[in-house]
């Protein structure tokens, strides 16, 4: 079999949002392009809408990996799964990876869809049916995904209350991506991001819990999620050339989530948007 070389991982920000409504920003989700091949980290409302504006095809979509299963991350997922089959992901089975609870969803999804499955599948376009179904993937920390060209490994972040929450490691040709899902700052995260082309990491600012909630909700948000000024510091730790932050809480403060990451990291800071595009070199 010839070996493809992968010049450059490149990372797109589907969507840079959080839970909150916002129409500049999709709810939570990135793409990793390796080659010809691209997979999906997250989808959180409106991920096929982002899709739309690139030039990805999903005969290319390798695999769907969830981080956890809240909401935000997952609201855009029935509709990636029967848009990528109707607009081509013809034949192949939806690969999804995620924590413990994804068969579940998978299983919902399928119910959810069924009669729209058995018309398109059976009566009207006759899609192939192969292509309306999941083939689930339990995730576990270590290595969940290797087709001699990309390998992806999983790693357990810590989102507790949230059990099984977890980020990912992208390696090809030497280049490497790492994806955090949400996560208070936690050692297991600068381990497996150590030396990364580009880290993607979560951020918020403290202030902005403090002003729209209630003390004590504030301060159990701010116990799970990583702050603009945390995640400069595991960037720094991780020794990683560029940080990107994303799932950005509020998403009008750009420059406020620069200086504060820049405390710490003395690296590229990019502070994403929605269809930003970032490669390992």
């Amino acid at each position: 079999m010839t070996h493809t070389f992968v010049s450059a991982l490149v990372v797109l920000l589907l969507g840079t949002g959080y839970p909150r409504p916002d129409p500049a920003r999709a709810g939570a989700s990135t793409v990793v392009i390796a080659g010809d091949s691209w997979f999906v980290v997250d989808a959180g409302r409106g991920a096929t809408m982002r899709i739309a504006a690139t030039d990805l095809q999903y005969a290319k979509l390798r695999g769907v990996f969830l981080t956890h299963l809240h909401s935000d991350h997952t609201a855009g997922l029935p509709d990636l799964f029967t848009t990528s089959w109707q607009f081509g992901r013809k034949t192949a089975p939806l690969e999804l990876y995620g924590p413990k609870g994804t068969k579940k969803l998978a299983n919902a999804m399928l119910d959810f869809f069924a009669e729209d499955i058995h018309l398109r599948r059976d009566v009207l376009e006759k899609h192939p049916a192969a292509g309306a179904t999941i083939r689930t993937h339990i995730v576990r920390e270590g290595v969940v995904y290797d087709d001699g060209k990309v390998k992806i490994t999983a790693f357990a972040v810590d989102h507790r209350p949230v059990e099984n929450a977890f980020g990912y490691r992208f390696e090809a040709d030497g280049h490497v991506v790492v994806i955090s899902g949400d996560t208070r700052p936690t050692e297991n995260l600068v381990k497996y991001a150590k030396g990364a082309d580009v880290l993607v990491l979560e951020a918020y600012l403290p202030e902005h819990f403090d002003r729209v909630d209630t003390p004590e909700v504030a301060a159990r948000l701010k116990r799970y999620h990583t702050s603009a000024e945390e995640a400069g510091e595991l960037a720094a730790r991780a020794g990683v050339r560029k940080l990107v932050l994303t799932h950005l809480i509020p998403g009008n403060a750009d420059a406020t989530f620069r200086e504060r990451a820049a405390r710490a990291f003395k690296g590229e800071i990019v502070v994403g948007t929605d269809l930003l595009r970032v490669a390992t070199e």
